[in-house]
């Protein structure tokens, strides 16, 4: 990967995974989302109940037609990557079948173990990262890359969120 890509994070940016989890997580008894020590035994849940990859990933809609515009990209040669935190392995097999045979999604996909953040996986060197979360954009440009918050909520696009990956259509 030599050559300038952007990566895309996977988990509130293509897919909603990530509010998915949060709800499998209430439901499984680990209720306070403020506690990072919750979230780690909730992911240690999961080794056992591998249903809830399952249902997490496999049941996740497309946020704002990212799946589709990704399909698009990968069509027109764009050169982009999904950059996606994991917290266990079968959650990774999961992530890589589901955008393989499911979504149809071929392009290259890098996993962020627990504990790394993406800067070290991916040196962000003037490449841009979109991601929902503020603090991975932030160390993301700290690190000498380009970042947008994506934010599907917000009314239209700026210099520094996005509500839809359509803009890399335009480019």
């Amino acid at each position: 990967m030599n050559e300038q890509y952007v990566f895309i994070d996977l988990d509130g940016v293509i897919l909603d995974s990530q509010q998915r989890m949060l709800q499998c997580k209430l439901m499984a008894g680990f209720t306070d989302h403020s506690q990072k020590q919750q979230f780690d035994e909730y992911f240690e849940y999961t080794n056992s109940h591998l249903e809830e990859w399952d249902y997490i990933i496999r049941g996740a809609n497309s946020i704002n037609n990212s799946v589709e515009i990704i399909r698009q990209l990968q069509q027109l040669n764009r050169r982009i990557a999904i950059l996606t935190k994991i917290h266990t392995l079968y959650e990774m097999k999961i992530k890589v079948e589901d955008l393989r045979n499911h979504r149809k999604i071929h392009v290259p996909v890098l996993f962020v173990p627990p504990g790394v953040k993406k800067h070290e996986i991916v040196i962000p060197k003037s490449q841009l990262l979109i991601d929902d979360s503020p603090k991975n954009v932030n160390n993301w440009i700290n690190h000498g890359g380009r970042g947008l918050i994506f934010d599907q909520t917000i009314e239209n696009d700026d210099s520094v969120k996005v509500k839809s990956l359509s803009f890399l259509l335009k480019e």
